[in-house]
């Protein structure tokens, strides 16, 4: 098991790793519809007596696009980050520092973590490092409800994580969130934390007497939160499925963006005699409430299957992967559930490491291969080999006989997204993500399980 990574670090004359303490965490969210822009600002101070050179690894979803990068000095000083090819950045950074000046290079370490180099940072200063990101909403729980997601925290991953320094061990946040969206907002949850909650449009807005009070909220989280877990918000709109577009100004430039969201609509037959695998992950970092929730998920999952000459098999992996039943897949009956139910209950997270690409190896090896398949994957994706799986999964995808789809939930509170969402993106399938103490999430299992019973 490998170190996480993430904060502003820095070698001493030693060669040893230290951190410099994260002071203060804010996040500012604007959400308009089914898209939000985050601004991540965090300060760190450099408490000792030498100019450093320090490492900033930071979380961010997989599916978000980074549009800007800011470092600002204590005196005010703001260095704007602006974008070359690798090598060339690399050379303009290390050129800058040889000479003495403060810069800061940023490079992506896999998709949903991001490593900032920051040097020259003078003793007893503070350093903000601002960070701006658009991402999508996904969907959750309710009909018409949709899910932020501000990851906080990188979890442990299993392997040879790319980089080595040691993780900050907490630190404060503030979260201010504002909500905007085109019919009357119903319900506001948020599952990770406990909110302030405020109705209508912030007042500065200078038409805000003029807007409809009920398509706008504000959300505040204050202090005295450990960076532990990440921030999950749930927002519940009449019609968040129906035909839109958005179209926004630059604030500088004379362009618009504009996004346009169709969810087709589609009546589909039945997809009869198809073979379901749930791959179980039971290594060391699913133990406690994440193994619990991956229990109780399964049983909603094998209870939504559809009845229709339907087999079905459950795996299990960690540092080594098995079958419940060795001779194959059976069928989908009373006695099979009660059967696949009881070992369920039984299930711990006690396999060790995190081998996703052998356990997929295995399943796919053990598929019927006169049947088309779904695997239904459960793990907190806390892996490292992230390339090795997807193209696993891709190769795997394209040989297969009939068709084969691979769908993902996500479980806990600092899932990898680029993990989960990769393999269902190369697999076909769909993702979902779920904390691992939601007690609201039968819904959405229930539909991940009955996507695939559709051509």
């Amino acid at each position: 098991m490998s170190s996480t990574y993430w904060g502003l670090c820095f070698y001493d004359v030693h060669y040893r790793v230290l951190t410099l303490p994260l002071l203060r965490v804010k996040a500012t969210v604007t959400i308009k519809e089914i898209n939000a822009q985050v601004k991540l600002t965090q300060t760190f101070g450099n408490d000792s007596p030498n100019p450093i050179e320090a490492i900033y690894s930071f979380p961010v979803p997989a599916r978000a696009a980074v549009c800007g990068f800011t470092m600002i000095r204590q005196n005010g000083t703001r260095v704007v980050a602006v974008v070359q090819e690798k090598a060339e950045a690399q050379q303009t950074y290390d050129t800058a520092i040889a000479q003495g000046k403060t810069a800061s290079l940023m490079a992506q370490q896999t998709p949903d973590v991001f490593q900032v180099s920051v040097g020259n940072i003078a003793p007893q200063e503070e350093v903000q490092v601002e960070l701006v990101y658009a991402t999508e909403l996904t969907e959750d729980e309710e009909s018409d409800s949709v899910r932020f997601l501000l990851p906080v925290h990188i979890g442990s991953r299993y392997g040879s994580g790319p980089s080595l320094f040691t993780p900050n061990s907490s630190s404060f946040i503030n979260i201010n969130v504002a909500i905007e969206t085109m019919t009357p907002i119903r319900k506001i949850g948020c599952p990770s934390h406990s909110i302030s909650t405020e109705l209508g449009p912030d007042p500065v807005l200078p038409n805000a007497n003029q807007l409809p009070f009920s398509n706008y909220a504000r959300i505040s989280l204050s202090a005295d939160t450990p960076l532990q877990k990440d921030f999950v918000l749930t927002i519940l709109s009449a019609g968040l499925d129906t035909p839109r577009c958005v179209a926004e100004l630059h604030p500088e430039h004379d362009t618009i963006g504009m996004a346009l969201t169709l969810v087709p609509r589609f009546s589909l037959p039945d997809r009869p005699n198809q073979e379901f695998i749930f791959l179980v992950d039971r290594s060391g970092s699913m133990d406690g409430n994440r193994i619990a929730a991956a229990r109780k998920a399964l049983v909603v999952m094998l209870r939504s299957l559809p009845h229709k000459n339907a087999v079905f098999q459950i795996a299990s992996f960690g540092s080594h992967s098995d079958l419940l039943w060795k001779a194959g897949s059976r069928p989908y009956n009373q006695e099979t559930l009660d059967e696949a139910t009881k070992f369920v209950d039984s299930m711990g997270a006690n396999y060790g490491g995190t081998g996703i690409r052998m356990a997929l190896a295995m399943c796919f090896r053990a598929r019927d291969k006169n049947r088309a398949m779904s695997i239904f994957l459960l793990t907190d994706g806390d892996a490292w080999d992230l390339n090795g799986v997807l193209d696993q999964v891709t190769r795997a995808v394209d040989a297969a006989p009939l068709k084969t789809r691979v769908f993902c939930l996500g479980i806990g509170n600092s899932a990898s997204t680029a993990m989960c969402e990769g393999i269902a993106r190369v697999g076909n399938g769909a993702c979902m993500m779920v904390g691992e103490q939601e007690s609201t999430m039968t819904g959405k299992i229930a539909r991940l399980v009955r996507l695939p019973s559709h051509r």
